[in-house]
């Protein structure tokens, strides 16, 4: 086992110490599942995001020429997420793309990554950008401001840094838009499956932060980051944090439960196959 994947281990380990030092055991004890079809809407809505974010890089791929049709990358897709989530300490998701496209179309290693890295940053802008939005309806609006800047912000790194991309810049962060609302509602579902419907605005709010925040690669599939972000920002709103990390974590669970899909398919030997 590689150190990094000890490592990411470790402070899953220290962050649920820290989450079972500040929350009493009881108190998530009590938080009972209320509706498991509100759990089934959150795993529909889950999926149907990535299908879209499947579409999403391969808007971007095409202005590479790299043009595997939707299915297979749809399969890569679900494969990269298995590998993920579920293989820490193997290669990575995005690493297994770029091997796999390059194996295939030639087009080298730095277009490819470049098309991964908008890809990212297009949903990054867009959580931004969604944020700033339901800010709007809380006390906090005055930091709304993200609705102004971001689309700008993203134009102009793609005018600078991401020249070849520029002509689906727009349209795909109108798609990022949906995947990341998506992904929101599906988060709400869960909120409602444990019998919550009150504060919405500020679980949604702080689940965006929480998808920022799991990127950094200190964990696996975001687990332990999440739930620390719900566990300190439900206090600092005044909230009950217990709710927000049941949340969080049966979050993971549906990542885990849609990234095992991964598992039965195998990467196609001709990307372009009819």
């Amino acid at each position: 086992m590689k150190i990094k994947t000890i490592v990411k281990f470790l402070f899953i380990l220290s962050a649920f110490i820290i989450i079972f030092n500040k929350i009493d055991l009881n108190e998530l004890k009590s938080i009972k599942l209320q509706s498991p079809f509100f759990l089934f809407l959150a795993f529909i809505m889950f999926n149907l995001s990535q299908i879209i974010s499947a579409i999403r890089i391969q808007n971007y791929l095409s202005q590479i020429n790299i043009t595997p049709r939707l299915s297979h990358q749809l399969i890569l897709y679900y494969i990269g997420m298995f590998y993920n989530t579920l293989l820490p300490g193997g290669i990575g998701g995005d690493g297994l793309k770029a091997y796999t496209f390059e194996k295939e179309f030639k087009k080298g290693y730095k277009a490819i990554i470049k098309a991964l890295l908008i890809d990212r940053l297009s949903g990054l802008f867009a959580i931004l950008f969604l944020v700033g939005v339901l800010l709007l309806f809380t006390r906090f609006y005055y930091f709304a401001l993200f609705i102004v800047i971001i689309p700008f912000i993203l134009y102009f790194t793609h005018k600078l840094f991401f020249k070849e991309f520029t002509k689906v810049s727009f349209k795909n962060f109108i798609i990022s838009l949906i995947i990341q609302t998506l992904q929101g509602i599906s988060f709400i579902f869960i909120i409602k499956s444990l019998g919550i419907d009150t504060h919405l605005v500020e679980f949604a709010i702080l689940f965006f932060i929480s998808s920022v925040v799991s990127v950094v690669p200190i964990s696996i599939g975001g687990v332990g980051l999440r739930e620390l972000t719900f566990l300190y920002g439900l206090n600092i709103l005044g909230l009950n944090p217990a709710v927000g990390v049941v949340g969080a974590f049966l979050f993971f669970i549906i990542t885990i439960l849609s990234s095992l899909i991964g598992a039965f398919f195998k990467i196609p030997q001709n990307l372009t196959n009819n």
